[in-house]
């Protein structure tokens, strides 16, 4: 792909974003691959390269840390270790055990979400775990870079003789320097080393008075310091397990730098994999630093641009101070695949170049696979070059003036050039006569224009905003202008030239009026018509702006009221539903109770006749008396339904029962300050306005609640005996123990107990089945299950009633 001219990724700012990569680089190979970094134009590698950064944009932004830390320059020790008997230092092997690590953690990490990140786990596939070399560096080297004296059997030998050898060197010379204090002989210096060998000052005068060898003398010649015969023993076995130590080291060393050069190639291709992964995970930080999205590739050569911010100014501002910081105005820029050229005009410092600029990065950004900082939803085409004329090329080596440095770069871009490429103008004919400059752009253009280029200019010259006017392929665009104040507002606006506005802002500088007139009509009427024309459309544009601002933030509140309100509306109507469900459930429950006991009396009457009893009378008045009683139950739901909504026209004032306008809510008005009231609902103090409660009356209840009648079988004083909390039903038959059972739930829900015991025995089970199929049949039943072992296991049911 071209890249026209050299310095073209200065010029817009990429390598401003390259040096932020490369700062936040974790290797000295991921720091080469990003200055070797350049966007690519093949649609596949453009794609792998966006997934692989949001991939890792999404770990870098998860709670888990990705375990990509520092990665070691282990090159260099690779290298070392080539030769058959070479020996690596010690610290190599913590560059290549830290490496080998890293290679093991990252793979695990991305292999465990595979399918979440499909493009990193391609990547990943290229590491090779080394558990086997990584096992032996860490069994023989710290991680200080010491040698472990368990790396061997023979090495924790050596040494431990070594250091039962130094201990006994240490006593002797110690026993040895004390005596010279003693008689006086030694130097105020302590024992030391020389050559090797641990050795005692004694002042020369009494050097003939202990026998040893003299090692060295002071500068002075007042001290000597000598080794005792004493210690000569000592330190000549020292030495010699020193000799043995070194060649136990080399041994294992050698060893060691063996089992790295076997397995080079694979530490040299893990190495430059995490070099990769590091350069995704830069460009990922990068990416976060700037708020960047991926956006989507166009497959039409489209561009939209939302909310597109400037790379390197938003970098620039990430240096900065928060109180310091610019304010960035975002860019909103679409082209659709006919809209080839478009034509940025307006005054100068109003943004042009900018917004060039801005739409130069953001591609150069994508197709080397960075985030973009603009909305996700923007759209950018792959383009297959760069083409940029870009401030000022003069060249006084070459002798080229600014508009012979221009054409310089027009050649080039014709001879270089190819179908989609993107090539952006600043500045277009400027530096030459005006009308030929004009016409040599417009020619250039449109030639680009056949061969399906996207062209961006900048400029001044009326006729090339004619041009693209007038040709199908071109659109005009321009930067707002505040003709109010006179200043930029950088903000984008396609499909209306913008005007310099070299009058208004003279006029503004208090240029003399005379000069003014005259200038307008040295320019033409015809000219200083189409100027005013463009302001005027300018300044109506703005108003229709603002027009259309309002009326969206108007429409925006209507949508909100009207969704706060359907919502409001729904919540009533599941209230309702929810009041109108919970009555039909307690009507259903009072309904089956009453069936069970209808039928308990049939089977009564069955059961008398049989005996020839004839208490007809007394079950009969009994069953008229539970239709009473089950008429009443029911006409107390309807009453507390009604009752819930039943509003009074006076205000609520403190203690009144009150309800919320917005919803379903009722409690208790207990605190009214101002225009805000403080309702208890609930055991919840809730806060609202005052205008939004209506006083509601609540039905008093009854002073005695009346009992459902049992008198079928026993009678309304049965239910009122007391009710212990367990009923032993052990030895009964079935149909015995299922009728007392039936009785005694009765009475305690009669009574209002929330648990009771039956306790039923283990037995086969049997007597506990049927207890328990009875149990589910009843709707006052919480839930039931046998006790703990401690409170009779099996043996015992717990039932939790309504």
């Amino acid at each position: 792909m071209k890249l026209y001219p050299s310095s073209l990724l200065e010029k817009l700012g990429y390598e401003q974003l390259r040096a932020a990569a490369i700062d936040v680089a974790q290797s000295n190979q991921s720091v080469e691959l990003l200055e070797k970094l350049h966007p690519s134009n093949h649609e596949q590698t453009v794609k792998d390269l966006l997934a692989q950064t949001n991939e890792m944009m999404t770990i870098l932004l998860d709670a888990d840390p990705f375990p990509l830390g520092e990665v070691p320059e282990i090159r260099d020790h690779l290298s070392q270790s080539r030769a058959q008997g070479s020996i690596i230092p010690l610290t190599a092997f913590v560059d290549i055990l830290k490496l080998c690590q890293t290679t093991r953690l990252v793979k695990k990490f991305v292999n465990h979400r595979k399918e979440e990140k499909p493009t990193l786990a391609l990547i990943c596939d290229h590491l090779i775990p080394m558990k086997e070399l990584e096992d032996s560096i860490k069994g023989k080297v710290t991680e200080t870079g010491e040698l472990r004296d368990d790396a061997s059997p023979q090495l924790k030998s050596i040494r431990k003789k070594l250091n039962s050898k130094k201990n006994d060197l240490r006593s002797t010379i110690n026993r040895l320097m004390r005596q010279a204090n003693k008689d006086g002989m030694a130097s105020d210096e302590g024992a030391t080393i020389r050559n090797g060998r641990m050795v005692i000052p004694i002042q020369a005068e009494f050097k003939r008075k202990i026998q040893g060898f003299i090692h060295d003398v002071s500068a002075t010649g007042q001290t000597v310091y000598l080794e005792p015969v004493e210690a000569l023993h000592l330190n000549n076995e020292i030495r010699q397990f020193e000799v043995e130590e070194q060649q136990e080291i080399e041994r294992i060393l050698k060893e060691l730098t063996n089992h790295v050069r076997s397995n080079s190639n694979y530490i040299k291709q893990n190495a430059r994999t995490l070099a990769q992964i590091d350069v995704i995970a830069a460009k990922a930080k990068i990416s976060i630093k700037l708020e960047a999205e991926v956006p989507i590739i166009s497959p039409h050569f489209n561009i939209k641009l939302k909310q597109a911010f400037n790379t390197n100014l938003l970098l620039k501002n990430l240096g900065l101070k928060k109180e310091d910081r610019e304010n960035i105005v975002p860019l909103h820029l679409d082209l659709n695949s006919d809209e080839l050229c478009l034509m940025i005009t307006g005054p100068n410092a109003g943004g042009k170049s900018v917004a060039m600029k801005t739409l130069g990065i953001s591609a150069l950004m994508v197709q080397s696979g960075f985030a973009i900082p603009a909305d996700p939803t923007s759209e950018l085409p792959i383009f297959n070059g760069f083409f940029v004329d870009l401030g000022d090329d003069q060249s006084i080596e070459n002798d080229l003036s600014t508009f012979s440095s221009r054409l310089k770069w027009m050649q080039e871009t014709l001879d270089n050039f190819s179908p989609k490429s993107l090539v952006m103008i600043d500045e277009a004919a400027a530096g030459t006569d005006p009308e030929e400059g004009g016409a040599l752009f417009q020619s250039f253009i449109e030639h680009l224009l056949r061969n399906q280029c996207k062209v961006i200019v900048t400029t001044h010259h009326g006729s090339l905003k004619v041009f693209a006017h007038e040709h199908e392929k071109a659109v005009n665009g321009s930067m707002e202008f505040d003709q109010a104040s006179l200043s930029p507002t950088y903000k984008f606006k396609k499909g209306i030239p913008g005007s310099s506005y070299a009058f208004e802002i003279a006029q503004r500088m208090k240029i003399k009026p005379e000069v003014l007139q005259r200038s307008r009509t040295l320019l033409g009427e015809a000219k200083d018509k189409m100027e005013s024309l463009i302001t005027e459309l300018e300044t109506k544009t703005q108003q229709a702006e603002e027009l259309k601002a309002k009326f969206q933030n108007l429409k925006s509140k209507a949508e909100s009221d009207r969704n706060r309100y359907l919502n409001k509306l729904d919540g009533v109507n599941k209230e309702k539903e929810k009041i109108r469900q919970k009555a039909l459930t307690e009507a259903k429950s009072i309904m089956d109770q009453a069936n069970r006991k209808v039928e308990q009396a049939v089977e009564r009457i069955v059961e008398e006749k049989k005996t020839g009893k004839r208490d007809l009378k007394n079950i009969r008045s009994g069953i008229d008396q539970e239709k009473a009683d089950i008429e009443q139950s029911l006409n107390e739901i309807k009453e507390k339904r009604e009752a819930r909504f039943r509003k009074s026209e006076k205000p609520p004032s403190v203690g009144d029962h009150v309800r919320f306008l917005d919803g379903n809510t009722t409690g208790e008005l207990v605190e009214i300050k101002g225009n805000q009231a403080v309702v208890q609902a609930d055991g919840l103090r809730l806060k609202t306005k005052y205008k939004n409660l209506i006083k509601v009356e609540v039905q008093k209840k009854k002073n005695k609640q009346k009992a459902r009648s049992s008198g079928i079988i026993q009678g309304d004083s049965k239910l009122k005996e007391a009710v212990k909390p367990s009923i032993d039903l052990r030895g009964f038959r079935t149909d015995k123990a299922i009728d007392e059972v039936m009785h005694y739930i009765d009475r305690a829900v009669f009574r209002g107990l929330n648990q009771v015991e039956i306790v039923h025995g283990k037995g086969d089970g049997i007597l506990k089945d049927q207890i328990h199929s009875y149990l589910n049949e009843r709707n006052d039943i919480k839930s039931f299950k046998l006790a703990g072992e401690d409170f009779g296991g099996a043996g015992c049911t717990v039932v939790k009633l309504q």
